[in-house]
């Protein structure tokens, strides 16, 4: 058995391990949540915040602090802020220690943030936009950490703390983690009962089925007569307190569905992704019901449209996969051996079956791909040439300026100028 001094150095061991293999700030709390260790020495905490302690005693709650050994409040919680900040939260379950003895590790970022992002996020948090720059500072100092990986290490931290397993399952089954339902059963008989008493029945599933297998197939006139058939009673209440907000709940959802059904047929999937992102942010600003309506439908089309034009070039699965691959990742080195790895292929009969089905070799597709971002490029205007070159991996502005006249027929700069596009 390890005596007060002996576990108090083995929390201390393990926090040094878990800070160095993730470069999070660690800290440890005892019972009057006090910082009695943490790494680094020094915190830069978040604007508007006096230290460490105040962000800490904003994220732990008496759910963290009781229980016994035998309770599944020991387990890790993975707690997020408004501000999207991430911690993991352990008590520590060792009888030598105090009995609410915590482990704090965070803050962290799931993914870094922008600086319309970040301005977003004031907004909703009624912080002043003067203050933009200092938070964009603190954003920029936190770790990058995505999801899994967090949960990873709050296993990890965990193992080493118990010296037992703990799966992913258990760990996000937590009934601390989990919101409770807004609703109870009693109240769920109810409504559906209400409804099917005045036959105010939700719509069909068939015919969303329906809509979403034309958007599939890229049909157009039959999504629009689909959609006509729909009834205003049929649709289903997601706002209580704003019609116009339902509204919009429900415009979002059918894009959602939309993107996943353009992506089966065909379109790739960053492109139909970026175009829900488009679609649902109109829709967000617009003000009135019908606007919402016409947005909606619009959208629809889109996604059907885009179908339509993916499935102009008829191919194979795995030249479709090399093509939205090239797509993803046209900001990077590409190569035959990555594009095999990703097709599961031989190289050679990777190459001789793309250019059976496109016409073009695999390197001469990358390039065309890559004039044709050029040309996007240059038409957002406020970017240089040279900038263009570099950030499509050509060696030199005169490679580029070579390459570019070859798929367009003139140099990049006549392009811009032909187009009446200054910097």
């Amino acid at each position: 058995m390890l005596d007060h001094l002996e576990a108090n150095e083995r929390i201390q061991y393990i926090c040094k391990l878990m800070f160095e293999a993730y470069q999070i700030p660690v800290f440890v709390l005892n019972a009057s949540r006090t910082i009695e260790y943490q790494l680094p020495e020094s915190f830069r905490s978040r604007p508007l915040s006096k230290d460490a302690s105040s962000v800490l005693a904003e994220i732990i709650s008496p759910a963290d602090e009781g229980g016994t050994n035998d309770n599944p409040s020991f387990l890790p919680i993975i707690r997020s802020t408004q501000f999207l900040e991430n911690f993991i939260i352990l008590r520590l379950p060792n009888e030598h220690l105090e009995a609410t003895t915590l482990v704090v590790i965070g803050p962290s970022l799931y993914a870094p943030l922008t600086e319309d992002n970040a301005a977003s996020l004031m907004r909703d948090n009624n912080i002043p936009l003067k203050l933009q720059e200092e938070w964009l500072q603190y954003y920029e100092s936190l770790t990058v950490i995505n999801r899994m990986r967090l949960y990873h290490a709050a296993m990890l931290l965990y193992s080493l703390v118990t010296g037992k397993a703990l799966s992913i399952t258990d760990l996000l089954l937590d009934t601390r983690t989990l919101e409770p339902t807004p609703h109870t059963s009693d109240s769920l008989d109810l409504n559906v009962s209400y409804r099917r008493e005045n036959t105010w029945l939700h719509h069909d599933p068939m015919l969303e089925k329906d809509m979403f297998r034309h958007i599939k197939n890229g049909n157009k006139a039959e999504l629009l007569r689909v959609q006509a058939s729909f009834t205003e009673e049929k649709f289903g209440l997601l706002s209580k307190k704003s019609h116009l907000r339902s509204k919009k709940n429900l415009a979002i959802a059918s894009i959602t569905l939309a993107t996943r059904a353009a992506i089966e047929g065909g379109v790739f999937w960053e492109i139909a992704f970026t175009l829900s992102d488009f679609h649902i942010q109109h829709i967000e600003e617009l003000k009135d019901i019908p606007a919402v309506d016409r947005a909606q439908l619009a959208a629809l089309c889109d996604f059907a449209d885009h179908v339509r034009d993916s499935r102009n070039s008829k191919l194979s699965r795995t030249a479709a996969l090399c093509q939205n691959y090239i797509f993803n990742h046209l900001y990077e080195e590409l190569s035959l051996d990555k594009l095999a790895g990703v097709a599961g292929l031989n190289g050679s009969y990777l190459s001789q079956l793309f250019k059976k089905e496109t016409g073009i070799a695999i390197s001469d597709y990358i390039q065309r791909e890559r004039i044709e971002e050029g040309k996007r490029l240059i038409e957002a205007h406020g970017i240089t040439l040279s900038d263009i070159a570099t950030r499509l991996h050509f060696n030199d502005q005169s490679y580029f300026t070579k390459v570019f006249k070859k798929y367009t027929g003139t140099t990049p700069k006549e392009y811009r100028n032909n187009r009446g596009i200054t910097l």
